[in-house]
């Protein structure tokens, strides 16, 4: 029997000019404070996306960028503030900021804050894919998995951010490549000035770690018989 945890619900809450009715379920039991909604059909919504849909790509773009709540896409992930998080939920919309070039590339798009049963949350876009920690996601090459992963962790360095919380669930593999998410733990030249050489070796160390981690969660795998070597 599903627990209540499990059950999927239907929310109103306001977001920026909007109000949205989604339903919303946690996307595991691990992260409790984290949710996929999929977002009900808005009449007006639809009435708008039509009539931009005349308009020039550059006013699209414009309209979008003022009032993203009325083009958001059907399913989104929200990820609540847990309790006594506060330094930790404003240090992540900051690495958001600082990361815009980044967002839909390497780390998902952040829309905005809204308040999600009296508390802070973040809403942001659904990059699908699996987690490096599930089967689905956790079954790449040795050499492919670091590749793809060291792309993606020096793309953060570039910004002078390094994912203090590197761990096989922070990452997610996505149309062929490696996507971060959880920026709530980021060691940055403003907490501490970092070198290029000091980034580059922390890069290097994160690889080395979560190919490790790699390593054993898929040996883990062959043990307990979910999945079998050649992945049949």
């Amino acid at each position: 029997m599903a627990s209540k945890d499990d059950l999927t619900t239907s929310k109103r809450f306001r977001f920026r000019t909007r109000i949205l009715t989604a339903t919303a379920t946690r996307v595991n039991h691990v992260h409790s404070n984290v949710f996929r909604l999929r977002l009900q059909a808005s009449f007006l919504q639809s009435i708008l996306l039509t009539a931009l849909g005349y308009l020039p790509c550059t006013i699209q773009a414009w309209f979008e960028s003022l009032f993203p709540e009325w083009t958001l896409p059907s399913q989104l992930i929200l990820k609540k503030q847990k309790k006594n998080w506060e330094e930790e939920f404003e240090a992540e919309k900051a690495a958001y900021a600082k990361l815009r070039p980044l967002q839909r590339i390497v780390v998902p798009r952040l829309f905005g804050e809204l308040q999600y049963d009296n508390t802070p949350a973040l809403l942001m876009s659904d990059i699908g894919g699996a987690c490096l920690a599930a089967p689905e996601g956790g079954m790449l090459e040795l050499d492919e998995f670091r590749r793809l992963v060291s792309q993606a962790l020096t793309a953060l360095s570039r910004f002078r951010l390094l994912q203090d919380d590197a761990k096989l669930d922070n990452f997610h593999l996505t149309d062929g490549k490696v996507m971060v998410v959880d920026l709530e733990m980021m060691t940055n030249e403003v907490q501490e000035p970092l070198t290029d050489e000091q980034l580059k070796f922390g890069v290097e160390c994160e690889v080395d770690d979560l190919a490790k981690g790699s390593e054993d969660t898929q040996y883990c795998f062959w043990e307990d018989g979910i999945l079998s070597v050649g992945g049949e």
